[in-house]
C-alpha cells in the first residue's frame, strides 16, 4: 500500500494541478467576456491576415445596460460601423450605400469575444495559461486555446491584468501558423464617452440604404433540412427565413456553433443546378458551396476549409 501511495501521489498532484489550470483558464475566459459588455474604451487596433492590415478605430460606450459603439476605419476607404441596442448601421460613402439589419444578441469578433457553455469546450480544446506580456502599453496575461481537432481553429489571447478586457487575439491553424490578427496599437479604458463621439462622420440621409428585414425563426423540427452528421462539438443553434436585400428570395439560415466557433448555412434556390461544389478563402473566413437538386448551399465560417466542406456535405433534405 505505502509503494502504491508513492506512485500515486505524483498523479493526483499533476490532476490536481491540471483541474486548478483549467478553472484559471475558465475564470479569465469569463472576465474577458464579461469586460466586453461592461466596461467603456476608446481604442485604435490593427488587423492583419494573409491579404491585408487594416487600422480601425473601436469607440465603446455602455449606456443603461445595453452597447453602444462606433467603428471606423483609419485606412482603405471611409467605412463605418455604428451599433446601438438595436441595430447596426454601415456606412460606405464611397459607393453612397448604406446597409442596416437587427443587432445579433451574441456579440462576436474583437475585442468582445464572447462564448457559451464554456464547461463543454473543454472536450474539443485545451487550454492554458502564458505568461504576462505586454500590448499597447498596458500588462496582459496570455491565455492558449487549442484545438483538440482538425475541425476548428485555435487561438492565442491577451486580456489586460486590470480590466480582463480582450487586448490581442491571434487564429492559429493545426500547423500554429497565425490565420487572423488583431491588436489594440492603443486604448483608453473605463473612461466618459460624449453620446457625439459615437454619432457617424457621414449623415444617414446621404446614403441610400439597404434594410434587412427581420428573419422569421423556424423550429428545428419544422425545417425541411437535416444534418445526417456533424464535426463532434458543433451543434445546429437556430434555423430562421431570411430575406434577401433587394432582392425577394427567400433563404434559409441555420447557425451552428462548438460554443467558440460558429458557423452558418445558407439554402436558396439556384437557377444553375449545374454549377459544381468550390471552395473559397477569405482571411480566416471559409466558405464552401455544392448544389442539392435545385437548392445552392453555402456553408460560411471562422473555421478550417475541413470544416465547412464537412458540414455542407452532410446537410440533405428531410425524407
Amino acid at each position: 500500500m505505502m509503494l502504491a501511495g508513492r506512485f500515486l501521489l505524483p498523479v493526483l498532484l499533476l490532476w490536481s494541478q491540471s483541474m486548478l489550470a483549467d478553472q484559471q483558464s475558465m475564470d479569465l475566459l469569463k472576465r474577458m467576456s464579461q469586460a466586453a459588455t461592461s466596461l467603456n474604451y476608446d481604442g485604435v487596433f490593427i488587423h492583419v491576415d494573409k491579404q491585408r492590415i487594416d487600422t480601425l478605430r473601436v469607440i465603446h460606450k455602455i449606456d443603461n445596460g445595453s452597447v453602444h459603439e462606433r467603428l471606423y476605419a483609419l485606412n482603405g476607404n471611409p467605412r463605418e460601423v455604428i451599433r446601438d441596442a438595436e441595430r447596426v448601421w454601415c456606412f460606405m460613402p464611397e459607393s453612397k450605400r448604406g446597409h442596416m439589419g437587427l443587432r445579433s444578441d451574441r456579440q462576436t469578433g474583437f475585442p468582445g469575444f464572447m462564448v457559451s457553455n464554456l464547461e463543454a469546450l473543454s472536450a474539443h480544446y485545451r487550454f492554458s495559461l502564458g505568461e504576462i506580456d505586454r500590448v499597447a502599453d498596458r500588462a496582459a496575461r496570455q491565455l492558449k486555446i487549442l484545438p483538440g481537432d482538425a475541425y476548428r481553429y485555435g487561438y492565442e489571447l491577451w486580456a489586460d491584468k486590470e480590466t480582463g478586457l480582450l487586448l490581442k487575439s491571434v487564429l492559429i491553424d493545426e500547423q500554429s501558423n497565425p490565420v487572423e490578427q488583431y491588436m489594440f496599437a492603443s486604448i483608453n479604458i473605463d473612461i466618459d464617452i460624449p453620446a457625439a463621439d459615437l454619432l457617424p462622420m457621414t449623415s444617414k440621409d446621404e446614403l441610400q440604404w439597404i434594410d434587412d428585414k427581420e428573419p422569421k425563426m423556424v423550429t428545428v423540427n419544422d425545417s425541411l433540412w437535416a444534418f445526417s452528421t456533424l464535426p463532434a462539438g458543433y451543434k445546429l443553434i437556430k434555423v430562421m427565413q431570411r430575406s434577401m436585400p433587394m432582392d425577394r428570395m427567400e433563404v434559409q439560415h441555420m447557425v451552428l456553433s462548438d460554443g467558440l466557433a460558429g458557423v452558418s448555412v445558407f439554402i436558396e434556390k439556384t437557377k444553375q443546378p449545374g454549377v459544381q461544389s468550390h471552395h473559397e478563402q477569405m482571411g480566416a473566413v471559409n466558405a464552401y458551396a455544392r448544389v442539392i437538386d435545385d437548392w445552392l448551399v453555402t456553408v460560411i465560417g471562422e473555421v478550417p476549409a475541413e470544416t465547412v466542406k464537412f458540414i455542407a456535405e452532410n446537410l440533405q433534405q428531410k425524407q
